[in-house]
């Protein structure tokens, strides 16, 4: 028997695929779980200076508003914005905003919360909202692959009213889009991209229980310091049309 051995065998090692699989499954549930706030957290003193400097910026961003809809009204400059098509919007600034109206509207965008973006259809609604919060958004048009890529790697679930759970669940499999979207015609993930490019009927309905996608800062940094100064002056906020694409490769 000793002719047949296997010279050099490098010592065996019993591995169970039941326990890795739970701890994946265990990590991956743990993963979307959103950890409370520890008790003795410690409120932050804040100076008066702090109050007055916000109630500036505040005073600022509504006069800026007031001037922009007298100077252009609704439309902007450029001729490429077409209503009724896909945008991708993205808040790249602002964690903290004084401006409260300001807040608000990126709320009812979708957008809360710094370095976030969602799809979304282009009415003269949106449009107008999107024009009196140009300094903390990026926006164009995407292409298929930008959609594609966004929803393959960050796309997240709602839960659904009393469903208990995560507050966020990721898109796994062709399943859970039939589950979600079954009634609706929409049984895999490619009919969900298809809904979203072609803003289709059920298009309101596919964007609320697809939750915003949580994205990071551009791979090489940004490439002004004045993220907050319109693009077509030489910042990075605004309108971009088709070059949102190339933007969206350096955050994905």
């Amino acid at each position: 028997m000793e002719k047949y051995a296997v010279p050099n065998k490098l010592p065996a090692e019993e591995i169970s695929i039941l326990a890795q699989r739970k701890a994946r499954i265990k990590r991956d549930a743990n993963q979307w779980v959103r950890k409370p706030l520890p008790a003795n957290r410690k409120t932050k003193f804040c100076k008066p200076e702090l109050f007055i400097a916000d109630f500036r910026k505040a005073e600022r961003d509504e006069k800026r508003i007031k001037r922009n809809f007298l100077k252009t009204g609704l439309e902007l400059r450029n001729a490429e914005i077409e209503h009724g098509r896909l945008v991708l919007v993205f808040r790249h600034r602002g964690k903290y905003i004084a401006n409260k109206e300001v807040m608000h509207i990126l709320t009812k965008l979708g957008l809360p919360y710094k370095r976030r973006a969602v799809f979304l259809k282009l009415t003269e609604q949106v449009h107008a909202m999107l024009k009196m919060v140009e300094p903390w958004v990026i926006w164009g048009y995407p292409t298929i692959g930008t959609v594609r890529e966004l929803v393959y790697k960050y796309g997240l679930f709602k839960p659904e009213q009393g469903e208990k759970g995560p507050k966020k669940v990721p898109i796994t499999s062709n399943k859970q889009v039939e589950d979600k979207f079954g009634h609706l015609g929409i049984i895999c993930v490619e009919d969900l991209l298809h809904e979203l490019l072609t803003v289709g009927p059920n298009f309101i309905k596919v964007t609320k229980i697809l939750h915003t996608f949580e994205l990071r800062s551009p791979v090489d940094g940004w490439k002004t310091a004045r993220k907050g100064k319109l693009r077509s002056i030489g910042g990075e906020a605004g309108f971009r049309g088709d070059d949102i694409n190339e933007f969206f490769k350096r955050l994905l």
